[in-house]
């Protein structure tokens, strides 16, 4: 089974982060394809403020680790968050790889992926959906063919410290 893996990096840091714990990306991503399926492409999205060289580093590592990175510049929102918003970039990826792959495999909760992932599954295409079940929308998982709780596995994509890229995604935001 042929798949592609769509991380929303800031969903998916930002659950972590709550947690107490770092996510090892290559870990995640091995968790989520298994032995059994081909990986075609795994996605990595996030915003970036221009001024982090750690950010840069990381960013950088992560492109040498397998995963095509798809970065936005932060922006500051009138109620002081920063934020990039990348479901557009995602929701549009996801999509146009329907034709290519089996299975689409999401790592977000937000609920604004639930329409584009009942599209792929009208597509044909297998969605599966993995994220932290208190930023998981209830409509997200519905739209999914399987959801992949990651609470219960985060013994399996935990960095340890020390990892040469701890400190460069601590940096993001």
């Amino acid at each position: 089974m042929r798949c592609a893996v769509f991380i929303d990096g800031n969903n998916i840091f930002h659950s972590a982060r709550q947690l107490g714990f770092e996510v090892d990306y290559s870990k995640l991503l091995s968790l989520l394809v298994g032995r059994d399926r081909e990986l075609l492409r795994a996605f990595f999205y996030t915003g970036v403020d221009e001024t982090a060289d750690r950010q840069r580093g990381f960013l950088h590592w992560m492109r040498r680790n397998g995963f095509r990175v798809v970065q936005k510049p932060v922006k500051l929102d009138r109620d002081g968050s920063r934020k990039a918003r990348l479901e557009v970039e995602i929701a549009t990826d996801m999509l146009s790889y329907a034709e290519k792959v089996d299975l689409v495999i999401l790592v977000s909760g937000d609920e604004d992926f639930a329409y584009p992932l009942q599209a792929l599954a009208q597509k044909g295409v297998r969605v599966e959906v993995a994220g932290f079940r208190s930023a998981m929308a209830n409509k997200v998982m519905d739209a999914a063919d399987r959801y992949i709780e990651l609470d219960q596995l985060t013994e399996r994509f935990r960095k340890e410290a020390g990892g040469d890229d701890d400190d460069e995604f601590r940096e993001r935001l």
